[in-house]
């Protein structure tokens, strides 16, 4: 099983963008999607079962869509909020199981409570749906897209 997580707040402009491309997932057998505000140590549970996570965000300090590997690190989030890497970390410490990672990076520019996802980051979408389907298909999940 693999297991797409969007992280972010819908109602924070493009801080939303993690949540809206997961939505956009079609059903796909094997594949398990969800969207949360941040990252918290208690997913660790639920990531510990996947083979593949990959993790979607927002990014303040990018200008370009990445999608890179994660790796366990027990460096500590702030708050209450955990990074892919120190979720990872957790995982391994809780289960001794680590699954292959995934961060896809999207360049957000405004943050402001209440607006919606900006043309800015609209411009990257594209993008990274190219990179989201090209990780799906590397096992090639069998994917139902509405109207099939």
């Amino acid at each position: 099983m693999d297991i797409v997580i969007g992280i972010g707040n819908e109602l924070r402009g493009d801080d939303g963008v993690g949540p809206y491309v997961v939505e956009a997932i079609p059903v796909c057998s094997g594949l398990e999607t969800m969207t949360v505000h941040q990252l918290v140590p208690e997913l660790a549970e639920r990531i510990q079962a996947a083979q593949r996570v990959l993790f979607i965000d927002a990014c303040v300090d990018c200008d370009e869509v990445r999608l890179a590997r994660v790796k366990p690190s027990d460096h500590r989030g702030l708050a209450h909020a955990v990074s892919p890497s120190s979720l990872l970390h957790w995982t391994q410490r809780l289960f001794e199981v680590t699954p292959e990672a995934w961060l896809l990076s999207i360049p957000g520019y405004s943050f402001g409570l209440g607006e919606p996802i900006g043309p800015e980051t609209r411009k990257h979408l594209s993008e990274a749906q190219g990179r989201l389907d090209a990780w799906l298909t590397r096992d090639s999940l069998p994917c139902v897209v509405d109207g099939d």
